[in-house]
């Protein structure tokens, strides 16, 4: 289971991208951080988005911190976005492409600099490689925990409640196979011991709240035979039946029934947040779904293929298989 002064242009910043030792980037990613170094020449890539490009193949998407000095070109520029479908609330702007999702945070001089001293902080890391950042100016990386050295996902400040310390399971999960790098020794047995224990039915709603909240980025980062292999843990397969009104079993069963009537014509994340919120969706999606949530750029997008299937059914030829 369980990364002021004349603008700088990516293109060629990252002319040497997909030699050894240097983040790899593909048309996608050039083309954001390109639409970056339109309004700003200080941007900083973070987290995990660092940890897992050095791989050609990553799918873990980017996500940039951007210093703005001003908010008018800043805004200008988004006017002229080359992404068509964007998500923007407030200076913050994210989007899916080829499953990846992508997020962009424009800050004032002072609110970048106070985020990156957050990152180098081992008390506001919950892995290691939390506090990576990558300056694709000088393209130089700074890693105050040693995640690149250790090369693996190491925990560093593990949560105490099960439901957040779930999130933290499946995100560690996500990280890793995504940037194709071991989990620590430590993660995997805390891992292992979290989801060894079952939950009582009065526990059940928090901890299958946290399963649905990470289930879409969980399936996009880390695949959905891990989703599968997670649903079969004591925890989760405990909590499925007095909280979504399902077994484990029946909802390992309906994703495979719904990916063979529609193929491969929506995501995984979306069949997977259809199946396991399809009866809340009839009745009552108080708890389940809320704004926040449409604010992480994975739930965002497969909310909007989970919508797409449900109407989908609505097809007299499918209405009887839905």
């Amino acid at each position: 289971m369980l990364v002021c002064g004349a603008v700088l242009r990516p293109r060629s910043l990252f002319a040497q991208a997909q030699t050894a030792g240097v983040l790899s980037f593909d048309a996608t990613e050039l083309k954001l951080l390109d639409f970056v170094a339109s309004y700003s020449s200080i941007a900083r890539l973070t987290g995990a988005s660092v940890l897992a490009h050095f791989k050609p193949d990553s799918n873990a998407g980017l996500r940039v911190l951007v210093q703005v000095d001003d908010f008018v070109k800043a805004s200008q520029a988004l006017l002229r976005s080359p992404f068509q479908r964007f998500y923007a609330k407030e200076n913050s702007l994210s989007f899916v492409e080829r499953n990846n999702g992508h997020v962009i945070e424009n800050l004032s001089a002072a609110d970048f600099a106070r985020r990156l001293s957050q990152l180098g902080g081992k008390d506001n890391a919950v892995f290691a490689h939390d506090a990576l950042s990558y300056d694709p100016i000088a393209k130089q990386i700074d890693d105050p925990l040693a995640a690149l050295t250790s090369n693996e996902v190491r925990l560093i400040n593990p949560p105490t409640k099960t439901p957040e310390a779930l999130a933290v399971a499946m995100r560690g999960t996500g990280d890793a196979r995504t940037a194709n790098v071991p989990e620590s020794a430590e993660f995997a047995k805390w891992k292992a011991q979290l989801v060894r224990v079952t939950a009582t039915s009065k526990a059940a709603y928090p901890i299958a709240a946290s399963f649905v909240r990470q289930l879409p980025a969980f399936a996009a980062l880390a695949g959905s035979d891990d989703v599968k292999s997670a649903l079969g843990t004591p925890l989760i397969s405990s909590v499925m039946k007095p909280a979504l009104g399902m077994t484990a079993k029946q909802a390992i069963s309906d994703f495979d029934r719904v990916r063979a009537i529609f193929g491969e014509s929506y995501s995984d994340a979306g069949v997977w947040l259809y199946v396991v919120l399809g009866k809340q969706v009839k009745k009552d999606t108080r708890g389940w779904i809320d704004p926040a949530l449409l604010e992480d750029v994975h739930w965002r997008e497969a909310f909007d293929v989970a919508s797409k299937i449900e109407v989908a059914f609505e097809d007299p030829k499918l209405k009887s298989q839905a």
